[in-house]
């Protein structure tokens, strides 16, 4: 998605904001959903799944911060992303260690590559607070992506349905919200 001026009364930087808010409220409840299936199930797998909820809770204040400094509201989109952050944690950690893995590396190659699309925009209006705000999660966002990738999430045939429709929703979710 290629980032532009809006033709709505908010303007691009602000809705980069509130969407951005809105999605790491649904990372926080894949990733509680996800804990709370792996401490019945996937033992193992806890300490992984708790450092992707405190990284993703940390940047839900960060946006949460920079949308009060700029007198915003939530994004029309936040309860959907909660519920279907939880729906699809919960789904996909049904699957196994690969399930979670699948739906870690899903969301967030969708996110990486739009913050990068965000990074770009918000250079080109010179809005340096937002632009600060979303390069402070896009190293947490890209490892994320990275051990999804490496612990089988990304290449197993089996997952391509859960992969695909994962990356679809956070597409749409992401759209909707710019709109």
């Amino acid at each position: 998605m290629r980032y532009q001026d809006s033709k709505t009364g908010l303007d691009t930087s602000r809705k980069i904001l509130k969407v951005n808010h809105a999605g790491e409220f649904g990372a926080v409840n894949i990733y509680r959903s996800q804990l709370f299936v792996a401490r019945l199930f996937m033992k193992e797998l806890v300490p992984q799944i708790e450092e992707f909820l405190a990284d993703e809770k940390r940047h839900l204040e960060i946006f949460r911060t920079e949308i009060q400094r700029r007198q915003g509201i939530k994004c029309k989109s936040y309860w959907l992303c909660g519920l279907g952050g939880y729906v699809m944690g919960f789904t996909s950690a049904l699957f196994g260690r690969r399930g979670v893995m699948a739906c870690t590396w899903a969301v967030e190659h969708v996110v990486v590559e739009h913050l990068h699309a965000q990074i770009e925009y918000l250079r080109g209006v010179n809005d340096e607070q937002a632009l600060e705000t979303v390069e402070a999660i896009l190293e947490d966002e890209q490892n994320h992506r990275d051990v999804g990738f490496k612990s089988g999430g990304a290449d197993n045939i089996l997952y391509q349905p859960i992969r695909l429709l994962i990356s679809l929703f956070t597409e749409c979710v992401i759209r909707f919200g710019m709109r």
